[in-house]
């Protein structure tokens, strides 16, 4: 099963998407990217939603380029916030390994079960819809982008 992204985070983001200035890259390289700060927005804000298949772009199943040395780190977030929400005690191993095991899977590239990437996507579509509570508009550039992410981020985490 891909890791998905909504429709809508695509058009949200072209401006910053693929963009080339005199053959040098400005911003996004791949889907992934948005897909990342979707759900560093979504995880963060433990924001989820849940969207129809076909609001969605399918990306890929794997932790592509340089998300692959993070893909493990992407996953302990994801499992961190999924145990916290199901009110899981650490404490308790026999239930952590048992909950931990509906959601990952050694035999997928992305280590996501089914269940696990359809619970990680839901805090990716819910991850954009904290961006648009963060951003009076869409982001035109990539620097801008990056700095009032952090911002927001940064403000979002500190009131918590």
């Amino acid at each position: 099963m891909p890791f998905r992204i909504s429709k809508e985070s695509k058009k949200w983001f072209e401006n910053i998407h693929g963009k080339k200035s005199n053959g040098i890259k400005i911003g996004f390289d791949i889907d992934f990217d948005i897909l990342y700060y979707c759900f560093i927005a979504g995880i963060s804000m433990r924001n989820k939603s849940d969207l129809a298949h076909s609001e969605t772009n399918e990306t890929v199943e794997y932790f592509p380029g340089r998300f692959k040395e993070k893909g493990k780190l992407l996953v302990a977030l994801f499992l961190s916030a999924e145990l916290n929400e199901l009110g899981v005690d650490m404490k308790q191993r026999d239930l952590v390994n048992e909950e931990i095991s509906k959601l990952v899977s050694p035999n997928t590239q992305s280590y996501l079960s089914d269940l696990g990437m359809r619970e990680f996507n839901k805090y990716v579509y819910g991850g954009f819809n904290v961006l648009l509570d963060w951003f009076d508009d869409r982001p035109r550039s990539l620097e801008t982008f990056l700095l009032n992410f952090k911002n927001e981020l940064d403000k979002a985490l500190n009131s918590s």
